[in-house]
């Protein structure tokens, strides 16, 4: 069975105009700040956690359809491969948080907060 919160995940994703920010978004500067330590560590640290966590296979297959999903919609709008793959790469992480009932994660508390506010996630936020 598929974790809830995954499936209102997957909603979100599903939503007509949930990606439209990325129209506007200056793809070569969000880049450039993801790469910035305080950020790319963070994402390292949140990934580092899950890579032992095991999930189901019927989970695994669920987020591969979700970063699938994210990829295609992202692209559609910006038309950059490279922010479409962070973003699928994101809900991974997003999702894998999830499933793994760390709501109060990072992934969940910065990446997920920015995306649900219209925001591509490039900075550490503060608090």
């Amino acid at each position: 069975m598929i974790n809830p919160a995954l499936t209102e995940l997957d909603n979100r994703l599903s939503a007509n105009g949930f990606f439209d920010f990325l129209a506007s978004l200056d793809a070569d500067a969000a880049l450039d700040l993801r790469d910035e330590a305080a950020f790319d560590e963070a994402w390292m640290q949140a990934y580092r956690e899950l890579q032992a966590q095991a999930f189901p296979a019927q989970v695994l297959t669920f987020i591969d359809t979700l970063r699938e999903k994210a990829f295609k919609h992202a692209f559609r709008i910006n038309g950059n491969a490279e922010i479409a793959a962070c973003i699928a790469d994101d809900v991974d992480l997003i999702a894998k948080s999830l499933a793994a009932g760390k709501a109060g994660g990072w992934a969940v508390t910065q990446l997920w907060s920015a995306y649900l506010r219209g925001r591509f996630p490039a900075t550490q936020e503060e608090g």
